[in-house]
């Protein structure tokens, strides 16, 4: 049994938090840590989630010092740890990463399983990140086997090959992104990142054109780093003449992504390219290669983490900081927010009865009906297995000035509760029509609650009214109520 913190342990250390601690499956260590106020604790369910946990801090005043604490149980094999502890390494080369139980290689430390609160923190205090530095390289899916090129004399940093497979290359990764709203952005970079950037000539005259800093910090931020990357080319080349055209047909030297040619780069003096400058800007349209790989899966990998896989719905995580963030530009605005909870009556039934294919079609096709009925500022969220949520907010109020957006509000649910009772589920055989209902609550800010955690309790409490009225009902909570009976 683990120890018990004495007072003089729990309160050693500062207010602020000075340690972000990541606990990757059951480690057996949350209730100790959560008790020291310099710990900022977040849990992953497994080394993928730690990842993303890892390059996606809380907020900014996330601690700048962070480890990763692996359980014995989810431990992955020999050759995905190296991974594991390499692709942590590109996030924060400074991490260290511990395991639950004895130490052993790659790991920079270890945490007895019977540790109290203090040897836990002088384990993680004392672990000293290991092994050197990685560097980042792409090479395309080989259809046959590549020659390596020969070594360097100098000693090479250990790289990390990613194979890019990207046959249908479009460059939209961040253009749907940056189209997005400002409210969307925050909850996925976090409102410090969206501030007005400098102009790319700025921040390379400031940094000098070898220096990446300004690129990853801009990937980061979520805006494109193709500007950034023309100006770095145009400063090593000293020349103010090359573009990057994303026209396959425009005269230049490819920018290849994986089999496809995402554009090209283009210099107003033909002679000069086609002569002296060719081999230095076949070197700068590979360099740039790689960044626009790195981007789109930067853009990938940020998806992934708020999305739901099966249904295509944003996850719990997106739902909990979506909802906080508009709530407090709801108040600011003195717009509406309604959160409507629902789960789908009866679907251990249809599970069972039909099997887990039947099931995830249910919950596949439900996000669909949903999506078709919704705003466009809207969001769509699985937040349980049967359990959705949807966040009706118009961050720019409703187009319609004479419109009512609770009333509206009302008639996106019923419609959707109609259409779900009369869609039609293939897996479903003869119960696929007619007997498939939903039931929820409506609750909504300020009426029917003040912040984010009463409004989600006055919403779970109606979802659970509507089931005991019966099901296949949608409840409203009294301020939205009120709202929508008093129509014109």
């Amino acid at each position: 049994m683990s120890s018990i913190p004495n007072q003089h342990e729990s309160n050693q250390h500062h207010d602020q938090p000075s340690w972000r601690v990541i606990l990757v499956g059951r480690t057996g260590l949350d209730q100790l840590l959560r008790r020291d106020a310099s710990i900022e604790l977040i849990r992953a369910k497994d080394t993928i989630d730690a990842i993303g946990e890892l390059s996606d801090p809380i907020d900014v005043e996330s601690p700048a010092q962070a480890a990763v604490v692996v359980a014995a149980s989810i431990e992955p094999s020999d050759d995905e740890l190296v991974e594991f502890i390499e692709s942590l390494r590109l996030i924060d080369s400074q991490v260290r990463v511990l395991r639950v139980g004895s130490q052993r290689s790659p790991y920079d430390g270890c945490i007895d399983a019977q540790a109290n609160l203090e040897a836990i923190i002088q384990a993680i205090e004392k672990a000293e990140p290991t092994g050197e530095a990685v560097a980042l390289r792409f090479i395309d899916a080989p259809e046959e086997e590549v020659p390596t090129e020969p070594e360097a004399e100098s000693k090479a940093e250990p790289e990390i090959v990613v194979v890019a497979k990207n046959e249908d290359f479009e460059h939209k990764a961040q253009e749907s992104f940056e189209d997005e709203s400002e409210l969307h952005k925050q909850v996925l970079i976090g409102a410090e990142a969206i501030d007005t950037p400098t102009s790319a000539s700025q921040q390379v005259s400031s940094a000098g054109p070898n220096d990446d800093q300004a690129m990853v910090e801009a990937m980061l931020a979520g805006r494109s780093v193709l500007e950034l990357a023309v100006e770095r080319i145009n400063a090593r080349l000293d020349r103010d003449d090359v573009s990057f055209v994303p026209d396959e047909e425009a005269v230049g030297m490819p920018v290849m992504v994986g089999n496809q040619i995402a554009g090209k780069l283009v210099c107003k003096d033909q002679s000069w390219a086609m002569g002296d400058g060719h081999e230095a800007l076949t070197q700068q349209s590979q360099w740039l290669a790689g960044w626009v790989k790195l981007e789109i899966q930067q853009a990938e990998l940020r998806n992934a983490a708020f999305t739901d896989s099966l249904t295509g719905a944003w996850n719990r995580r997106y739902f909990t900081r979506y909802l906080d963030a508009a709530i407090i530009q709801s108040r600011i605005a003195r717009q509406p927010l309604t959160v409507m909870l629902f789960d789908i009556d009866g679907f251990k039934h249809y599970n069972d009865a039909y099997g887990h294919a039947a099931g995830d079609e249910i919950l596949v096709e439900t996000v669909k009906l949903l999506k078709s009925v919704i705003r466009p500022s809207d969001r769509v969220c699985r937040v349980g297995g049967d359990e959705f949520a949807v966040i009706f907010y118009e961050p720019k109020g409703p187009r319609d000035t004479q419109s009512k957006p609770l009333e509206s509000v009302y008639q996106i649910a019923t419609r959707f509760q109609k259409q779900i009772c009369s869609h039609r589920f293939p897996k479903l055989a003869g119960e696929a029509q007619g007997t498939l209902t939903v039931s929820g609550g409506l609750a909504s800010y300020p009426w029917d609650g003040h912040d984010s955690e009463s409004l989600l309790e006055q919403a779970d409490q109606l979802a659970m009214e509507s089931k005991r009225n019966g099901k296949n009902a949608m409840t409203l909570g009294p301020g939205a109520e009120s709202i929508c009976k008093n129509k014109q």
